[in-house]
């Protein structure tokens, strides 16, 4: 299981961040390296707990297509959900006051794939490879695999945290300029 977690101070009140956070569109344009072709509550807004947030977002390459469902809902306190895609990943934001303004805090949970795993090193040939290598362990030394398992899954986390570090920043410039 990888878990992903990062907190930024923001310098405006909770309510701010929150209405930010509750507008799936607004904040997807926000997020660095997507390119939002539809975000939407398919039920209409206000979102609240049993929400379906549709998103099609164009990253890289690729197209993304999936839905979010509303889990939990708490009012300037929380917001949890969970995706419907191959890899169920749930998100859970959180809000807090803090110094004069709010403590935001994202965590993301996913059991990650040995697909999303081998993404995190550097060449196709170096995947190969070390595919070949965790066949091997697994035969021969099945904690060695574990461990090559749990780095590559820190590599992942690293990565996927340092993403959602960018998108808290750019959250954090669009509240904090009103």
């Amino acid at each position: 299981m990888a878990v992903i977690m990062r907190s930024i101070h923001i310098d405006a009140p909770v309510a701010r961040v929150f209405a930010l956070m509750t507008d799936p569109a607004a904040r997807t344009r926000l997020s660095p390296g997507v390119t939002p072709i539809q975000v939407e509550i398919e039920s209409g807004a206000p979102l609240r707990a049993g929400s379906v947030c549709r998103y099609r977002l164009q990253a890289g390459g690729r197209v993304l297509d999936y839905r979010m469902r509303v889990l939990e809902f708490e009012p300037q306190r929380l917001i949890v959900s969970v995706s419907d895609t191959q890899v169920p990943f749930e998100t859970r934001i959180e809000f807090a006051p803090e110094g004069g303004g709010t403590r935001l805090t994202q965590t993301e949970r996913l059991e990650p794939t040995d697909e999303m795993l081998n993404q995190t090193l550097p060449d196709s040939g170096t995947r190969s490879l070390l595919r070949a290598v965790y066949r091997l362990f697994l035969l021969e030394d099945t904690d060695a695999a574990l461990r090559l398992r749990q780095r590559q899954e820190d590599l992942l986390a690293r990565n996927l945290g340092e993403k959602m570090e960018r998108w808290l920043m750019a959250i954090k410039r669009h509240v904090e300029q009103g």
